[in-house]
């Protein structure tokens, strides 16, 4: 069946007719963010706050840092691994209110087969998507090395070779990841991983994909630009200056409890973390919506441990 380029704003029927259980995700994520926040101070916060003060002042023995960097590896693996188990939780509750309506439960969240399967295509996608980034990169890097001898016959001429390069390359990139972007959903419908089953699903409708995508896009990040402006106002307002403000919001001080507590952060938390729950919504309701296009296989029903 030929895609719809509609499919990119399906996610905001999750939201209209599932409201608590979106807001149930948000409030998950929400917490998982200030556990992982304070696992990082506990285990990682002292090699942080040393970390910091080499840039300052720099240790004479430069295998220090990398000593620094390994005292914070617990905390990462740790938080990686929390995020990761909690972010297929949440994917998963997406997709089974979309395909299982009936296995609501609480907030359609469950713990299975389905997760555990979610964990693993995450990472066995990502692996592969670090290669293909690799291989493209060096395709690029040497398409570039080999127009830019057109630059030393014609600098207008080359220059504008390697402008279109680029532009294609980019677009080019932007549709390969369209086409590989229901790995995830289709992982979950059909009961196993396929990290390349998507390009199978998806063809003939790569161009629709990426436009939807693109308009996704446009529209998160104008609602990302104007609730990140009003966290700034708020987080000026608490009491920062304009510079802290901007540090707190992007890079916050988790060398410490009490330098990451602050009324800023909190607010900022709380919202992102809420807001969270309805960027799950879109993002992968927009998948669905894709996916249930493309294909007229039945959905399995939920097992769960």
């Amino acid at each position: 069946m030929k895609l719809s380029i509609d499919f990119a704003f399906a996610g905001l029927a999750i939201i209209r007719k599932n409201p608590v259980a979106v807001l149930t995700w948000g409030a998950v994520a929400l917490v998982v963010s200030l556990v992982t926040n304070v696992i990082t101070i506990v285990l990682a916060g002292s090699a942080l706050a040393t970390l910091q003060g080499y840039e300052q002042s720099p240790p004479s023995d430069p295998m220090a840092v990398f000593g620094q960097i390994g005292a914070m590896a617990p905390a990462l693996i740790l938080s990686i691994v929390i995020g990761l188990t909690v972010a297929a939780v949440i994917q998963c509750a997406v997709f089974r209110s979309q395909l299982q309506p009936e296995a609501r439960g609480f907030a359609y969240l469950q713990l299975g087969a389905a997760e555990v399967r979610q964990i693993f295509a995450t990472i066995l996608w990502t692996l592969a998507f670090i290669g293909f980034y690799i291989l493209f990169a060096v395709a690029v890097g040497i398409s570039v090395g080999l127009l830019s001898l057109v630059t030393q016959i014609n600098g207008f001429l080359g220059g504008l070779l390697i402008f279109i390069a680029g532009v294609a390359a980019f677009v080019g990139f932007l549709y390969v990841l369209s086409r590989w972007s229901l790995v995830m959903i289709q992982s979950y419908a059909e009961e196993k991983i396929d990290i390349f089953g998507s390009f199978k699903l998806t063809k003939g409708n790569g161009w629709t994909l990426l436009g939807g995508y693109l308009l996704l896009g446009l529209a998160t990040i104008i609602v990302m630009i104007v609730v990140y402006g009003v966290l700034f106002g708020i987080t000026m307002g608490a009491g920062g200056d304009f510079m802290s403000s901007i540090q707190q919001m992007s890079q916050p001080d988790v060398t410490s409890l009490s330098a990451l507590l602050t009324p800023g952060f909190l607010i900022q938390l709380i919202v992102g973390g809420l807001l969270s729950g309805v960027f799950y919504a879109v993002m992968h309701g927009a998948a669905v919506s894709a996916y249930q296009t493309l294909t007229d296989k039945k959905i399995a029903s939920a097992s769960v441990f």
